[in-house]
């Protein structure tokens, strides 16, 4: 499938970006020639600013919420009215560089998802998100073994079809993009991370690092969970069984009190065990997650 056969659904997320709204549809609507079809899609999610208005005046269908009912919200809303085979994101705030669509485009057809992943030359993200955005990221990569340079980029091409596979999975906050790439990664669908560069954002970020950190970290976990229940039960269960029988061997041989000699402490015993229930825990996950796929 070349460029010009590629129908696709351009979906825009906005809160509060009266500043760069109509900039972002024009930039996007530079590519619609390159393609067979495109519609671009704006979801304008309880801007308490002129989001709305301005977007009302632009060539684009509207989404219009109420209230503001979450970034994945207004992605979930967006997909389900889209048309075409592949689903383009990006954000309305000015931080992507939207001359990379033809990049993301012309990979689309051989994956399942192409991401921009912000790893180019010109990288501004704000000090405060890095550390959480690396411990993130490894914990991701542990869980799912696999290399991740891009974790949640909102910046993304992706088939419809897959991605309504996950449809149920997908939160209404920030972390559509960290869920819909652990799904797709975890069930062994082709994905491709193209370098890109990434820009300060025109306007106020909504983003509050300490508590989207935890929901983040929350969300890996029962993803993985879900989709690869052995990453995330079987290496906890295996250390707390090794620290349990160090224990116990401990206690048993008088290592650190001699009148305990012979003895199996209690707390060796209770770290073995519940190591051994974890383990079981977890096959029985695993068994159900096969079934499941069968």
């Amino acid at each position: 499938m070349t460029l010009s056969e590629i129908t696709v659904s351009v979906l825009i997320p906005a809160y509060n970006e009266e500043e760069s709204i109509t900039g972002t549809v024009e930039a996007i609507r530079k590519y619609a020639g390159m393609v067979k079809a495109m519609e671009i899609i704006v979801i304008n999610d309880g801007s308490r600013d002129r989001t709305g208005e301005i977007a009302r005046t632009l060539p684009v269908t509207l989404i219009e919420h109420e209230t503001n009912t979450g970034y994945g919200s207004g992605l979930k809303d967006g997909l389900r009215q889209a048309q075409y085979e592949f689903i383009l994101i990006a954000d309305a705030d000015g931080t992507y560089p939207l001359e990379d669509i033809p990049r993301l485009l012309a990979e689309a057809p051989n994956y399942a998802m192409v991401v921009g992943a912000r790893t180019g030359a010109i990288v501004k993200v704000p000090p405060l998100r890095k550390p959480g955005k690396w411990l993130i990221t490894r914990l991701a990569e542990y869980l799912s073994q696999r290399k991740i340079p891009d974790l949640n980029s909102g910046f993304r091409v992706f088939r419809k079809d897959v991605a309504l596979r996950f449809l149920t999975l997908y939160p209404d906050g920030f972390s559509f993009t960290t869920t819909i790439t652990l799904a797709m990664l975890t069930n062994h669908y082709k994905v491709k991370f193209i370098p890109i560069n990434y820009h300060r954002r025109v306007g106020k970020s909504s983003i509050k690092p300490l508590r989207d950190f935890t929901n983040f970290t929350i969300l890996i976990i029962r993803i993985c969970a879900y989709f690869k229940p052995l990453n995330v039960f079987v290496p906890p269960a295996l250390l707390l069984i090794l620290a349990g029988v160090t224990k116990g061997a401990i206690d048993y041989t008088g290592f650190l009190d001699p009148l305990a000699e012979g003895r199996l402490g209690l707390f060796g015993i209770v770290l073995a065990l519940t190591g051994v229930q974890m383990l079981f825990i977890g096959l029985l996950a695993d068994l159900i997650d096969q079934r499941m796929k069968l």
